[in-house]
């Protein structure tokens, strides 16, 4: 019975895949669309219907938004890692804590240290790297490749300190500082978890409210330190753990919500929905409310906190909902078994690591020559390009390591790892 349902876990892990795969080309489009020029993102009330047909507008205000919504993206990639990772430990090859280790190092670091190296050669060859692009955002202009990569911050990068100035070579590794060092606790984590729910859910609550309260209260929106940067990584835990209790209550939570008549299920969507608008459109006044209630640092730091937690709350209902509806539904599993989302999900990692230095190389090469929009459709196209490259020449041959390397005897069907 066991290994009839692990094997069925194993068959769909591959829609897991494609939700990956989707959710990392929407971070793409997502930086692909903050490197676009200030005019772009003019949020100026509309004046006329045609204005309301901009793209800023159109971003903000429909759902075309979640194209470029990659900041929930990355959260998604965090709920499903603590969901496929759990289903690793509760399978036939759990094995130990050095075997998990190894297979994670190999996994999600070597490829990740690869890319660093070749971003710093490719700082090298670009003509004017770290220089300022008129024609491109400030986000993209002043903060990204801004830091020489000596050596000091090249070992920086590879020993994951977590700082901007040590992440500026490829940007979005701050999430893989915060994926590897997760995975060095996760069997404990999953353990507690498993053992001791409650436990081990009170004490993540703990540790998630106090360094986002430290965090806010030294109004640091990113790390500034090592150790700011470790309070980030206990800031995002809650997102790995709603992935594992997702593992172990899946079924169960799929029976409640099939058990609910039509109705009561459109309720709970809309209401859960509509509190979530509710609170967006209340926010000033809430944050207006707070500072009277509490002035100074108090109020600053409480309303931080309640965003943040709206925020994480909002990311954990989206990432559940999305991972129930590809594991349960045929409609969906038979549009992500589709082959352009398989084949992004098997270069999701990939096209994650790479489009950062592809679409940096091109602004910096190209600026001046052709217009913006067309620079950034090329860096879209180039980096799935890049990233096939990326799968098969960097990524397969690491996971072929771990395993090389914490090969077994046992013969049995061994669980994707994201």
């Amino acid at each position: 019975m066991f290994h009839r349902v692990w094997r069925r876990r194993l068959r769909r892990n591959h829609e897991l895949d494609a939700i990956r795969g989707i959710a990392a080309f929407v971070v793409l489009l997502h930086h692909a669309w903050l490197a676009m020029p200030r005019p772009w993102h003019d949020m100026a009330e509309p004046s006329s219907l045609w204005l309301f047909l901009r793209p800023a507008f159109l971003l903000r205000y429909t759902p075309l938004g979640l194209l470029v919504d990659g900041p929930r993206c990355v959260g998604l990639f965090f709920v499903l890692s603590g969901y496929v990772l759990a289903i690793s430990l509760s399978g036939p090859r759990a094995g130990g804590y050095g075997r998990f280790v190894v297979r994670r190092l190999c996994r999600i670091y070597l490829p990740f240290a690869a890319i660093i190296l070749v971003s710093a050669m490719v700082w090298g060859l670009v003509p004017a790297a770290g220089d300022r692009v008129p024609e491109a955002s400030d986000w993209l202009s002043q903060g990204q490749w801004s830091v020489v990569p000596a050596f000091a911050v090249l070992l920086g990068h590879l020993a994951m300190i977590g700082t901007p100035a040590l992440q500026s070579l490829d940007p979005p590794m701050w999430s893989l500082v915060v994926e590897m060092r997760v995975s060095l606790i996760f069997p404990l984590l999953y353990l507690v978890m498993t053992r001791y729910r409650a436990i081990g859910i009170a004490g993540v609550a703990v540790l998630y409210l106090l360094s986002c309260g430290i965090m806010s209260a030294r109004d640091e929106v990113v790390p500034l330190s090592f150790g700011t940067s470790l309070l980030l990584t206990l800031d995002y835990m809650p997102l790995f753990v709603v992935g594992i209790l997702l593992h172990q209550g899946r079924e169960r939570l799929w029976h409640v919500w099939r058990s609910m008549p039509v109705i009561h299920r459109c309720v709970a969507i809309l209401s859960v929905v509509g509190a979530y608008i509710a609170f967006q459109r209340s926010m000033p006044a809430t944050e207006a409310a707070l500072m009277a209630w509490a002035p100074g640092i108090g109020a600053h730091v409480a309303i931080d906190v309640t965003k943040n937690i709206i925020w994480q709350l909002s990311v954990a209902g989206g990432s559940v909902a999305a991972i129930m509806i590809a594991l349960h539904s045929q409609r969906a599993s038979r549009w992500l078994d589709l082959r352009p989302f398989q084949w992004l999900g098997s270069i999701s990692y990939s096209l994650y690591l790479v489009h950062m230095p592809v679409l940096m190389a091109m602004v910096h090469a190209l600026h001046g020559h052709m217009p913006m929009p067309a620079i950034l459709a090329v860096s879209i196209i180039l980096s799935l390009a890049v990233a096939t490259l990326g799968f098969h020449w960097i990524e397969q041959p690491a996971i072929a390591l771990g395993r090389h390397l914490t090969r077994r005897t046992m013969s049995a069907p061994v669980a994707v790892v994201p």
